[in-house]
């Protein structure tokens, strides 16, 4: 019976050992990926990357974890007031009214900066958060794997391609999230300093006001005035980044219309 019992509790251990081995591996291959410092310093592994999975489709079960894994990401405006928190600590001054009135490029390229690095810490979480759930799932194939008595880094290497396709998704819908949520991050800050320093502002919203105000992001003081007396209005384009055809992203100028484009890129 002690006998058996030492041998269950040596084959846990030893299972656990090789879990442990999968995660680790998968930490590091997916956090080379995102450019960021793996938790321990390690030799990285020599790996062939397996061809691109493009639009195959995953297992319901890997894109249930995707789908849980990414809603762990908070809304825009939780990351947007944890930044704005995180600046008053760090640099009380900057979101004072006065200071952002004098200084309101200074305070907008500050707050969005801190704002994508919140989220990018979260987005972080995201893909560590799908590993450790995506090895529980897996625990039967990777004890086959471990049953080959294969080297650990070829071991670590059977493990990433079995991975592989389900973190290329998963890369592909955050790069698409970080850019939508990028540009509607820089609207917010905007609106943030706006609201700060007492200038109305407000979002076009409705079929209509927005069929009206196509490519307008905010408008001074609201979109009643833009509509009927847009002479007493401002118009306004946000865009934190600026594509080759820029210019074919702002508003169309109409008579009265004062179109401003608000934008991160220093030189246009």
């Amino acid at each position: 019976m002690e006998s058996y019992q030492g041998q269950s509790i040596d084959f846990r251990g030893q299972t656990e050992f090789f879990l442990e081995i999968a995660k680790n591996s998968l930490r590091n291959f997916v956090l080379a990926r995102l450019n960021c410092d793996p938790p321990e310093e390690e030799k990285p592994l020599d790996y062939k990357i397996p061809k691109p999975v493009g639009r195959e489709k995953l297992a319901i079960q890997d894109e249930r974890l995707i789908y849980q894994a990414r809603q762990k990401v908070p809304p825009l405006q939780k990351i947007l007031d944890e930044a704005i928190e995180n600046i008053k600590k760090a640099s009380p001054q900057i979101l004072v009214p006065e200071y952002i009135r004098a200084h309101f490029s200074e305070c907008a390229t500050t707050l969005e900066p801190k704002a994508l690095e919140i989220y990018l810490h979260y987005e972080r979480k995201t893909f560590l958060s799908a590993i450790d759930t995506w090895v529980s799932q897996n625990e039967s194939v990777i004890k086959s794997l471990s049953e080959k008595g294969l080297p650990s880094s070829d071991f670590a290497k059977e493990v990433i391609k079995l991975f592989y396709p389900l973190v290329q998704r998963l890369e592909f819908r955050s790069g698409q999230t970080r850019k939508a949520r990028g540009g509607r991050t820089f609207e917010l800050v905007i609106g943030y300093l706006l609201g700060k320093i007492g200038v109305p502002h407000q979002k076009p919203k409705g079929k209509q006001q927005t069929k009206i105000l196509k490519r307008v992001d905010l408008v001074i003081p609201d979109q009643i005035t833009a509509i009927e007396r847009p002479d007493k209005a401002y118009f306004l384009s946000c865009k934190r980044t600026l594509r080759e055809r820029w210019k074919q992203t702002i508003p169309e100028r109409k008579p009265s219309w004062r179109v401003f484009l608000l934008t991160l890129v220093s030189s246009l």
